[in-house]
Formats: structure tokens, sequence, C-alpha cells
């Protein structure tokens, strides 16, 4: 695991073998930063202030995750892709290439709430249904993600959605008091 207290540039390849951790040339991580083992992240990155990234998680080229967002593990992240500040990556999740998401985004992948105990390690059998979000993929502040739903290439999300079925490719998905994550035509 590597804690990040000075900003760090990796003018070239940094592989932490003890930790299996790969950070690309010219990536930089900002102060703060925790990456867990088994995490990968390509060149031209930036990881913002105490990110945080959990183990298995895997960054394409010059992609950005903001400053205080977290990834819950074994996450894919395209390249050229925007993760702003404060958003939260739920386990297992895919997020395609040339993608933007604003501040404050949300997922999850369990469609129910766990009975009994919590804590470390998951003691439930409950499923893991991640979410998607295919290339191109533009989202607005606040926006939610249901366990298992995916998100189709190229769509527009609106600001306040909470999305809890699948969005077909190319869609427009407005927020509004009365079509609040409806799917409204395509762009």
């Amino acid at each position: 695991m590597i804690h990040a207290d000075k900003q760090l540039v990796f003018e070239k390849k940094f592989e932490d073998r003890e930790a299996d951790i790969v950070i690309g040339k010219g990536t930089k991580v900002e102060p703060g930063a925790v990456i867990y083992d088994s995490c990968s992240i390509g060149e031209g990155c930036i990881i913002g202030t105490l990110a945080v990234l959990k183990p298995g998680t895997k960054i394409g080229d010059h992609s950005i995750f903001g400053t205080m967002s977290a990834t819950e593990g074994n996450v894919r992240i395209g390249s050229w892709t925007t993760v702003h500040s404060q958003c939260h990556v739920t386990w297992g999740m895919e997020i395609g290439d040339n993608v933007f998401i604003a501040p404050f985004f949300y997922s999850a992948n369990t469609p129910r709430i766990s009975k009994g105990r919590f804590g470390y390690p998951n003691s439930t059998d409950d499923p893991r249904m991640p979410p998607m979000i295919r290339d191109g993929v533009r989202m607005g502040e606040n926006v939610g993600l249901a366990p298992g739903v995916v998100v189709g290439e190229d769509s527009v999300v609106d600001m306040c959605c909470m999305i809890t079925k699948d969005v077909p490719a190319k869609s427009h998905v407005r927020a509004g008091k009365e079509v609040v994550g409806r799917v409204r035509g395509s762009i």
C-alpha cells in the first residue's frame, strides 16, 4: 500500500513488487491518496488528494480520479476518463473510456440491505451485481446507480438522477419533478 504524503510524479514506470502496485509514467499521486495492493494506474493520470483505490483497481491512461473519491476494489476505469471529486465507485464496477462523471456520484452492488452483523469480512451471501458505465457516457452531479444497471454508450445523464434501470446507448436521462430517472429519447 502506498500513502502519498507529498505529491508524487512518476516520470518512469513505478512498480512496488512487494505490494504489486504499478503506476505509469507521468502519473501524479496527490497528497494523502492511498493506493492498496494489486492496483494498476496507467500513464499520465492524476489521483486526487485523499483518494482511495482499494485492491484490484485498474485505471487506464490519461484518466483522473478525483479528490476524496474511493473505489471499493476490483474496479476497472478506462482511459481518458474523469471521475470527479467525492465519488463512490462500488466493488466490481466497470467504467469505460472517455467517460465524464461529475462530483457526488455513487453506486451500489447489492440489491438489499444485509441482516446481522456488519463490518469486515462480509459474512452475508448477498449477490453482488456491480453496475457498468459504457464508453463516452457523461454524467452530471449527484447521480446514483442501482445494482446491476448498465448505462449505454454515449449517453448523457442529467444531475440528480437515480438510475434504477438500464439506459440504452445514446440516451438522455433528464431529471426533474415529473421525469426523475426516466429515459427521454436519444441524442
